[in-house]
């Protein structure tokens, strides 16, 4: 599902110089498998989740998603790779003029889906993570752990194989955060491909999986139970 293939990724700072993100990174995540990529704020988790979208691409090396490859992609590629994939950020990033069934629906209009079929997806989606009478209420109405569902739904209305959470329960409770979890292990059981970045070392413990531990550029593999903590 996803390849990393000795990866380099830099940034040009404003005066000039080049900040070293990640160097000479290989690893691989096989269909249906459930990933945890952790490591210290800053060390470059949200630029590693961006390469898989496909946000921004390699200096070094290439990154494969679902048949996708970053140094043969073309940018008309990019939307149906997207629709290959569901991401869930922290910030729920939900349009606060819009209801939560619009928010949802949102995805397929752009896929230019059928109105029939936006309607029948969009409530499956909301379904699943116990939306379907919140359904008309603005985002402002929701707790954070309802919105957070909804963000849910609208990453996987899209039926994705592959699901990205980039630290998706940093704004929530303790218990909201383990509901949360349950959910998209739910969706790992299910079929879906789970890459999880979190800074919560707790919240992996609990929830134990392979894990990759990212710092100064590099990446290992590591035991859930020898994190910090």
């Amino acid at each position: 599902m996803i390849t990393f293939d000795r990866v380099g990724l830099q940034y040009t700072l404003p005066g000039g110089q080049y900040h070293n993100v990640f160097e000479d990174l290989s690893f691989h995540v096989a269909r249906g498998e459930h990933v945890y990529l952790t490591g210290p704020t800053g060390s470059g988790k949200s630029s590693f989740l961006r390469l898989i979208y496909m946000d921004a691409l390699p200096q070094q090396g290439s990154v494969e998603v679902a048949g996708y490859a970053s140094n043969t992609v073309k940018p008309s590629d990019i939307p149906a790779l997207r629709r290959a994939l569901g991401v869930v950020f922290q910030a729920f990033q939900l349009l606060d003029d819009r209801s939560i069934y619009d928010n949802v629906a949102i995805a397929l209009h752009a896929a230019g889906a059928k109105r029939a079929d936006i309607r029948r997806r969009t409530l499956s989606a909301l379904g699943r993570v116990g939306l379907t009478h919140r359904r008309a209420h603005l985002p402002d109405a929701l707790s954070g752990g309802e919105q957070q569902r909804a963000a849910i739904a609208r990453a996987i209305v899209n039926e994705p194989r592959l699901l990205l959470a980039d630290e998706p329960t940093g704004n929530l409770d303790p218990g909201v955060a383990q509901e949360i979890m349950q959910l998209l292990l739910r969706f790992n059981k299910e079929g879906t491909t789970l890459l999880m970045a979190t800074h919560d070392y707790g919240l992996i413990r609990s929830f134990p999986a392979r894990t990759l531990y990212l710092n100064q550029g590099r990446l290992k593999e590591v035991d859930p139970s020898d994190l910090p903590g």
